[in-house]
């Protein structure tokens, strides 16, 4: 579950408790954070620090992810996968959320102006410290992947998990990535899942993602799902993902995503329909 959304300081923290507390009840166990959750940035870190002790649950129950390096703004800021960059966000978050350690610290995005060697041995630190139990990569090409998970293998610090995001419109990780990161044994934690919109591109792009929704909505109606939900179920299926990232805007969302995640069988018909769109769905958007 992520805390991007919804958990901002201009939110009641009952509200959020409400969510948590739903989730946990639901059977969630992976919540994930970034320093720019908010509004304003680092107010998610600093609620589900002040939340989690009342959930019940013990911390040894659930995994939380948090991560580090070039944010949301397009521009790239030389350094934000230096030594520097990453031990001193970490520390951060570590502040804002009053805890001792994560379980999972993504480096978020391949930083060319910092040697691979510098962003592998920094993480590596945070987990000899005790700060971090795994490191895994985030946004990452297969490309940049590939080098930083070999300098991290060279430390015997192992990626344990690669996020990406990936969905019925944006499947990327489809060409290599998975079977790589099903060979090396790195969960794959994918975001974006639940994005329906499609693109607004001209020149028919917009009509044909409507035309694709409606059969995506028509599958929906014959699984006895919302098209969200048939999002999910769908990315799920995938034996490499082993974790989705949605952020429910209350307790009855919520309860309507975990419904989905046990439903990911497909029939070979409805797989068929969804990827024979696919290559019309492209040719439109170029």
């Amino acid at each position: 579950m992520s805390l991007k959304d919804h958990f901002g300081h201009d939110r009641p923290l009952n509200s959020m408790y409400r969510i948590l507390e739903s989730a946990v009840t639901s059977g969630v166990t992976h919540f994930d954070l970034a320093p720019h959750y908010g509004p304003p940035h680092g107010a998610a870190e600093e609620n589900f620090g002040r939340l989690l002790h009342g959930l019940h649950c013990r911390r040894e129950e659930i995994v939380l992810s948090a991560r580090s390096g070039n944010g949301p703004k397009s521009e790239c800021l030389a350094g934000f996968g230096s030594r520097k960059f990453l031990m001193s966000s970490l520390h951060a978050t570590l502040r804002r959320t009053g805890l001792d350690h994560v379980d999972v610290f993504y480096a978020h995005r391949y930083d060319p102006f910092t040697p691979v060697e510098e962003t592998a041995a920094a993480l590596e630190s945070l987990v000899r410290q005790g700060k971090a139990l795994y490191v895994g990569l985030s946004g990452y090409t297969l490309a940049a992947f590939r080098l930083v998970s070999e300098a991290l293998n060279d430390l015997g610090t192992p990626v344990t998990a690669c996020r990406v995001t990936y969905s019925v419109f944006d499947r990327w990780p489809e060409h290599a990535l998975f079977s790589l990161l099903q060979e090396q044994g790195v969960g794959c934690v994918v975001d974006g899942a639940l994005d329906l919109t499609g693109t607004t591109d001209p020149d028919g792009a917009e009509a044909a993602d409507g035309e694709f929704l409606r059969r995506l909505e028509s599958i929906s109606g014959e699984r006895g799902q919302t098209p969200v939900q048939c999002a999910l179920s769908w990315t799920l299926r995938k034996q490499s993902v082993t974790s989705v990232l949605a952020s429910p805007v209350s307790s009855g969302e919520l309860v309507e995503h975990c419904a989905a995640a046990a439903q990911t069988h497909f029939t070979e018909t409805h797989l068929s329909i969804i990827d024979g769109f696919i290559p019309e769905l492209e040719k439109r958007r170029q």
